[in-house]
């Protein structure tokens, strides 16, 4: 066991936006010794690139690439005490930042500035009609990414973006023929209209 844990493992997956159709999905480095898969079955946390629905609910909100915030220290009230998170960089330290620049370079306060505004429930509903069903706790660390989602959600959620918001769940499976090439059964992939034209783009 200890041997298998210094061995780096990983999965991908990449899929039209507008189809849904699944074009690469690498479940892990090798299938003989590996019969594992990190693109479906396997949920990790998914950091920063969480934010990007957070930010989307403020676009939702009225709110523009360039709404100036203050990237200063912040706290929120939980049930166990103030969370305060920090920021990884100094960049931008204590100034009023635009919130492309805020997504940009990952700050840390911003992202719990906006979490602070909107709420994490509306985060949580906006993932949700974006297709990730992975548990997520409604406490405001997740939008710095807590949450242990798929590559598969993840993909199918950040596709929304690319799609002028209506999310497409990702299809490898399109149908089955018979040795005579009659469709014996055919598949459409679930399509939901996550987020107006609008906010998609401006998020992208």
């Amino acid at each position: 066991i200890r041997y298998h844990k210094y061995i780096l493992q990983t999965g991908m997956m990449s899929v039209e936006p507008q189809t849904g159709y699944v074009r690469t999905w690498v479940g892990g480095i090798n299938q003989r010794y590996f019969q594992y898969d990190h693109v479906y079955r396997g949920k990790r946390q998914v950091g920063s690139t969480f934010k990007s629905f957070v930010y989307a609910v403020a676009m939702q909100e009225g709110w523009s690439p360039c709404t100036q915030v203050p990237n200063l220290p912040i706290c929120i009230p939980t049930p166990s005490g103030p969370w305060c998170p920090d920021n990884s960089s100094k960049d931008y330290e204590g100034s009023m930042v635009p919130l492309k620049s805020a997504l940009a370079h990952s700050i840390n306060r911003v992202s719990a500035f906006l979490i602070k505004q909107f709420g994490v429930q509306p985060v949580i509903k906006m993932v949700r009609r974006m297709g990730i069903s992975s548990p997520i706790d409604p406490v405001p660390s997740i939008c710095l990414g807590t949450p242990d989602i798929s590559v598969y959600e993840m993909v199918g959620a950040m596709s929304a973006f690319a799609n002028q918001g209506v999310y497409v769940e990702p299809t490898w499976l399109m149908r089955i023929e018979d040795k005579n090439g009659n469709v014996l059964e055919d598949f459409r992939p679930r399509i939901v209209e996550a987020l107006d034209e609008q906010t998609a783009y401006l998020v992208v």
